[in-house]
């Protein structure tokens, strides 16, 4: 038979590993404090099915419709997965698991194929240049896709969008206050030929610095409020107040102190920023709507207003790139990539100047903290509670615990 001990031992187990997977879902994962290889908890693992994609283009990538024939692009295409599937029927094998299970684990054999495999093709065609490119590339996408495997991106994205439509309503009325003269002064800048000559002219990677130059301010300035949440939602009076918000979460068995004494819990820098994702996620979406619909009326606006004479002048380019002609009550109505420039350029800093808008409104703020609060505090008292199971809680009073379902809360 089993011991009454040991069977309380697995039940704790099995909690700590359904919180560990709570956290990963609620877009927290640097909460989880063991890094077992082969789990949820572990990065890769976690980016396999993204691994396997982006490995996939990078070799498709490598293919040339225009310079190889039908049979060398075929081959090449083979190849590349031919080496996919022999590393992964080979891990599985050295693993003593079933040849084509998925990979239980992903380490840096693996991570070495994804970068060096794509390229072999190329390079047996004799495309040194275009290997490099490529491996170059693989090496940004295994940097992009270990923080979004990290940091929960793909979770934080679904509590963003789920979130996002629960506050249109605050949202409305905050647009409705800031969009007036937001509009009245980009409109005036839209108009303006200095604005034309710079954003319409502006190519390549320039034009690229310039735009996610007003995003990273915009992020900077919110998450300069991110400490004040924190220090809001990470402060409990007692553990009774931590206990109380453990209700329907996978940490509502484990055993916090029957104390009055104040729980000091502080979070590592990583968890910090971790939660000031979550934070920025919560108006990321908001903001995005908002930069959009403006840029689109942007465009409307300059479709049927700016003509192609008049865009030259504003330029002072000998010619445009119009995409789209059109006529309309004798007039001649265009679509060019300099109103498209001009338009995205504008429509991120009103992004920008939304998002101050938007950390600084004293309503919204206070609708948001009630409304985001609350799961970012449930987070922290899980963690609490998932801290003291696992014996790394050094300021928990020894003294007796109990569960939130002794107490009636579960």
């Amino acid at each position: 038979m089993t011991d009454p001990a040991e069977r309380a031992t697995d039940a704790v187990d099995h909690d700590l590993i359904e919180i560990e997977r709570w956290f990963v879902g609620r877009g927290v994962p640097h909460f989880v404090e063991r890094k077992t290889d082969g789990s949820i908890l572990d990065a890769w693992t976690r980016a396999l099915p993204l691994l396997v994609v982006a490995y996939l283009l990078l070799g498709f990538n490598a293919l040339d419709l225009y310079e190889w024939s039908l049979a060398e692009n075929l081959a090449a295409a083979a190849l590349v997965v031919v080496m996919l599937a022999a590393a992964w029927a080979i891990s599985n094998r050295l693993r003593g698991v079933a040849t084509f299970a998925r990979p239980t684990d992903i380490d840096p054999p693996e991570l070495a194929l994804f970068v060096l495999g794509p390229p072999l093709p190329v390079l047996l065609f004799g495309q040194v240049e275009d290997a490099i490119e490529n491996v170059v590339v693989a090496l940004v996408l295994l940097a992009v896709i270990y923080l979004w495997s990290a940091y929960g991106v793909g979770p934080l994205l679904k509590w963003a969008s789920r979130r996002g439509a629960q506050q249109l309503s605050s949202l409305g009325s905050l647009v409705a206050r800031a969009l007036p003269l937001l509009l009245l002064f980009n409109t005036f800048l839209f108009i303006n030929a200095e604005v034309w000559e710079l954003a319409g002219t502006l190519y390549g990677l320039p034009y690229l610095v310039v735009i996610f130059t007003f995003f990273g301010l915009g992020a900077t300035f919110a998450l300069s409020r991110v400490p004040s949440v924190i220090r809001d939602v990470n402060t409990f009076a007692s553990w009774d107040d931590v206990r109380a918000h453990l209700d329907d979460t996978p940490a509502a068995h484990l055993a916090v102190p029957d104390s009055d004494a104040h729980p000091t819990d502080p979070l590592r820098i990583r968890q910090r920023l971790n939660i000031g994702l979550v934070v920025l996620f919560g108006q990321a979406l908001q903001i995005t709507l908002v930069t959009l619909a403006l840029t689109v009326f942007f465009v409307g606006f300059g479709f049927f207003s700016v003509t192609e004479p008049t865009a030259l002048a504003w330029t002072r380019l000998d010619d445009i790139n119009v995409l789209v002609s059109t006529g309309l009550g004798g007039r001649t109505l265009i679509l060019s990539e300099a109103l498209l420039r001009v338009s995205i350029f504008l429509g991120a800093f009103s992004g920008m100047y939304f998002t101050v808008v938007l950390t600084t409104d004293d309503t919204y703020r206070s609708e948001f903290s009630d409304d985001v609060g609350p799961e970012i505090r449930e987070a922290l008292a899980v963690r609490s509670a998932y801290r003291i199971a696992r014996g790394t809680f050094d300021a928990a009073p020894h003294q007796h615990t109990t569960t939130a379902s002794d107490n009636g809360v579960a």
